[in-house]
C-alpha cells in the first residue's frame, strides 16, 4: 500500500491487529530527522515529493515535477514509509 492509496496509514509491524497508523506528514524538522545523511536541498526534493504523493499527485506526475521516473518516485516512497515505520515503532 502507498501512502496515497492508504489516506496516510503507515504499516507498523508488530502491531497486532492494527497493523498500520493513520499519522500526519511529519512536519519539517522531524521529517528532516529521518534522513540524516542527505543534503539539505536532497531534503527538500524529498518532501516535496511526500508532500506531492499526499496531496493526491500520480507517480508519473511526481516524477515529471522533478525529472525522475515513476518507480523512483515509488521506491523513495517506500523509503520512507519505512523509515517513518521504524521511528513509530521505536516509540511505542
Amino acid at each position: 500500500m502507498n501512502l496515497r492509496q492508504g489516506g496516510g496509514r503507515v504499516p507498523v509491524p508488530g502491531r497486532g491487529e492494527t497493523p498500520w497508523l493513520l499519522v500526519p506528514m511529519p512536519d519539517r524538522e522531524a521529517f528532516d530527522a529521518l534522513y540524516p545523511r542527505h543534503t539539505p536541498d536532497q531534503r527538500d526534493r524529498l518532501h516535496s515529493i511526500m508532500i506531492m504523493r499526499l496531496g493526491g499527485a500520480m507517480l508519473e506526475e511526481c516524477g515529471r515535477a522533478h525529472g525522475i521516473t515513476r518507480e523512483r518516485v515509488r521506491q523513495i516512497e517506500a523509503k520512507f514509509q519505512r523509515l517513518l515505520a521504524g521511528h513509530l515503532s521505536k516509540l511505542s
